[in-house]
């Protein structure tokens, strides 16, 4: 589904990805860990070119894209890239002059052409999916965070990714809030949807990845499934960041 090879980004002269590889497969959830400032987010970033990497190979089903200082990409590619990825962001990111029902439908109207019929039935069918149903005519002033957040991933959803990305769903929410958000994610996940997660949330990584990768200083340092890297992690990096978290 989704492969990275010698992936790389820089700002100016920071450099912040050094030659990341990494493989998605159809179906798995894959939760990315690390400390702040370690590119979690900036590789999340670049697997849908909101940030355009430096260097490198991003193949995303039958599309294959490489990167190199010299040489821009086509405009056209990245829309097409985008179009099969749905991102959740941290802060919501809804339209505030919208309701949430509108919301899931102006990406459906303005980018798939569907007719605001098509996307009216979506929309509802997936304000119902997330629990949201009796939400539908409530502007996003009006909704709580983790309700916003829930709006954001059935926003995601009502353009029919291959996978969905996820920057810390979670981080901007009262803590009494989180377990809304991450039920509507253990759900999807058990449904099979391709995802892949920036999260601080260990306890849904153990529960609900199919691979954790950790990262830190730009590089993966180490990757397998949740038991391994929580139970058995190999590398003096991987269990000094856990212990801090007293896991």
């Amino acid at each position: 589904m989704i492969e990275i090879r010698n992936l790389h980004k820089s700002f100016d002269h920071l450099h912040i990805l050094k030659g990341i590889d990494l493989e998605v497969q159809g179906g798995e959830t894959v939760v990315i860990i690390g400390p702040s400032g370690s590119g979690k987010t900036t590789l999340l970033r670049c697997l849908n070119l909101l940030e355009m990497p430096t260097s490198g190979t991003v193949e995303l089903g039958t599309r294959t894209l490489e990167f190199s200082p010299d040489k821009s990409v086509p405009k056209s590619e990245v829309l097409a890239l985008r179009r099969e990825t749905g991102m959740v962001f941290q802060s919501y990111n809804l339209f505030p002059h919208k309701t949430a029902l509108e919301n899931l439908m102006e990406g459906q109207i303005t980018v798939l052409g569907r007719s605001k019929a098509e996307a009216r039935e979506k929309a509802q069918h997936l304000l119902e999916k997330v629990g949201l149903a009796d939400r539908a005519d409530m502007y996003p002033h009006q909704l709580s965070g983790g309700q916003q957040q829930r709006v954001g991933i059935a926003r995601a959803m009502a353009m029919d990714p291959k996978v969905l990305l996820f920057d810390e769903p979670t981080s901007a929410l009262d803590p009494e809030l989180v377990g809304e958000v991450l039920k509507v994610m253990k759900e999807l996940a058990q449904e099979g949807m391709t995802m892949v997660v920036v999260t601080h949330e260990m306890k849904f990584a153990e529960d609900v990845a199919d691979k954790v990768v950790f990262i830190d200083g730009g590089v993966v340092v180490e990757q397998g499934p949740p038991a391994e890297i929580f139970g058995a992690a190999k590398h003096e990096r991987t269990k000094q960041f856990l212990n801090k978290l007293n896991l």
